[in-house]
């Protein structure tokens, strides 16, 4: 695979859909972009794919629930890869209220603001009554928009993390139905060093405040970790929490040259990604 595509949704635990989106980056692997749905009483959708492959994405989505039994759409902040097929969604979802806090509504005005009528505003700590649940909204310990709002569904435990927790993977490797397939010491190097390019602060947070974010989590005693940029996470939990103390204590990551990159494309062209779906 050296393009982006959308991938096969497929289940993870406590009733949530992965809508995978699979990008090749050059020298490093693949990226996984999720989106996830929610079997509730009032589905929710987390997250809007990229605008690239929006007209692949809902015809995904289409596949596991009627958009217009779409009651809500989480925007867990509002970078491209988070928010591509939102306009269309609320022509084809016209149930749907979108969720996102103040910054990710105000950071994603450029392209058009929101109706007023469509969107509600959360913060840290607030709860969302989706019908036959509760879903408290969290910020995640690590993330690279000031928006950024995840949440624990507190009724299965499955804890929605944004962008915390990714990596870039092998092509063999990314397109799991969860991490319990991947050596920990490749998982740990590849979260960690996520870690640093995405939060690059991370660096420079007082290691005794990180822990506490991180044992905030775990005394949370989530179920399984959604993360926008990995495969489930259901074993390893524990792991995965630990990758961000590990972080926080790693050299912080050179950025690449334009040289860097030029080379790194010139491979990639020669030797194309396989497909790992």
């Amino acid at each position: 695979m050296n393009q982006p595509r959308v991938g096969h949704p497929f289940p993870a635990p406590s009733g949530v859909d992965v809508l995978p989106t699979y990008w090749p980056v050059p020298g490093l692997g693949v990226i996984p972009m999720n989106a996830f749905l929610l079997h509730c009483a009032e589905p929710v959708l987390v997250d809007t794919g990229t605008a690239v492959l929006a007209p692949d994405f809902l015809d995904a989505l289409a596949d596991r629930v009627k958009l217009t039994d779409l009651k809500w759409i989480w925007l867990t902040h509002e970078d491209r890869d988070h928010t591509g097929a939102l306009g269309r969604l609320l022509e084809l979802a016209p149930q749907a209220t979108v969720l996102g806090t103040f910054l990710t509504f105000g950071r994603a005005a450029p392209d058009g603001a929101l109706p007023f009528d469509r969107t509600r505003i959360v913060n840290p700590g607030d709860d969302v009554d989706v019908g036959d649940r509760v879903l408290r909204a969290v910020r995640p310990p690590l993330y690279d928009s000031p928006g950024t709002l995840g949440f624990l569904d507190r009724s299965t435990g499955a804890y929605f993390s944004s962008d915390c927790f990714g990596a870039p993977l092998p092509a063999d490797l990314v397109a799991g139905p969860d991490t319990d397939h991947i050596d920990p010491d490749v998982l740990r190097s590849a979260q960690v060093a996520w870690a640093g390019t995405d939060s690059p602060w991370v660096a420079d947070v007082d290691g005794a405040r990180l822990r506490t974010r991180i044992e905030a989590v775990r005394r949370l005693g989530p179920s399984v970790l959604l993360s926008s940029h990995l495969p489930p996470v259901r074993r390893g939990i524990d792991h995965s929490l630990d990758s961000i103390l590990a972080a926080g204590q790693a050299e912080p990551v050179p950025a690449p040259t334009h040289d860097q990159i030029a080379s790194l494309l010139d491979e990639f062209d020669a030797h194309p990604i396989p497909d790992p779906t």
